[in-house]
């Protein structure tokens, strides 16, 4: 039974993993939390519990998921709507806000942003009767990040928080034994479930992962080689140089220059990072 004497939430949870699928135990206190029922859409639980505003809840937020509060606040533009992630990053914050979100807030969220967040969101809500407050309106043009979109389709479960750690650390040192613990198993463990899933061990699409990133990075004109280097995590140049052109098919230094007339390309099937079929 919904609390009438609280602002209401409609907690729309779309999390992937079930260990993250909890909320801050301050939120859950102050406001009448109400969790869509599975199977429902979320625009029939609006009509159905009137909430005073929106939770959107991700772990590592996939396409689906991130059309589907675009959509929703195109639908109730009236609604705030919260959107919670751990998976972040600065495309997907900008894409969040143009989206029409409310706020933004990274999990696990500080308690100054939380306090920060929700006492300006009962302000609102104590004043929502009175004058008219400006609305943010979604952009209806806004696509959803490149990294939200397929580059974990069809991965585990248990192996995402490592990809997500992949795609926000490539560039610092990467521990297994640390990723391994993210995701709740060993090194051995981590490495047999990458090798099942992607036909490579974990420090192999790790490696992938940095050559496919410096690719990108040498596209651009203004990018020194030892420059790509150091950012996509090889600290040593020479070994940058070896292991870019084992994967890639040529050195770096080349790699730049096809790319300075849109002339690079790569071996596909070399950086795949694509998911195991059949």
């Amino acid at each position: 039974m919904p609390d009438t004497t609280r602002p209401r939430a409609l907690w729309v949870d779309l999390t992937l993993s079930v260990q993250q699928a909890e909320l801050p135990a301050p939120l859950q206190k102050d406001f009448d939390v109400q969790r869509s029922h599975a199977g429902s859409t979320v625009a029939s639980e609006i009509h159905r519990l009137a909430p005073d505003f929106l939770l959107f809840d991700y772990d590592y937020p996939e396409q689906r998921g991130l059309k589907l509060l675009e959509t929703t606040k195109q639908e109730f533009t009236s609604l705030p709507l919260v959107m919670m992630t751990i998976q972040h990053s600065e495309s997907l914050a900008v894409w969040a806000f143009r989206a029409g979100v409310w706020d933004y807030l990274v999990k696990p969220v500080a308690p100054s942003d939380l306090d920060r967040c929700f006492s300006t969101l009962e302000l609102l809500l104590m004043d929502k009767r009175g004058a008219e407050h400006p609305r943010r309106v979604a952009n209806k043009h806004s696509p959803v990040p490149k990294e939200n979109r397929t580059i974990r389709s069809g991965a585990p479960m248990e192996l995402l928080p490592a990809i997500s750690h992949i795609e926000r650390h490539y560039g610092e040192k990467v521990s297994a034994k640390e990723v391994a613990k993210l995701c709740g198993m060993d090194s051995f463990r981590l490495s047999r479930s990458f090798r099942a899933a992607f036909g490579i061990p974990f420090r192999e699409y790790l490696l992938r992962f940095r050559v496919k990133e410096a690719c990108r990075l040498l596209e651009r004109p203004d990018m020194p080689v030892a420059d790509v280097a150091a950012l996509t995590g090889f600290n040593d140049p020479s070994y940058f140089s070896r292991v870019f052109k084992r994967y890639a098919g040529v050195p770096p230094s080349e790699y730049a220059s096809s790319a300075s007339y849109q002339g690079a390309s790569v071996d596909s099937d070399r950086l795949s990072l694509s998911v195991k079929t059949g």
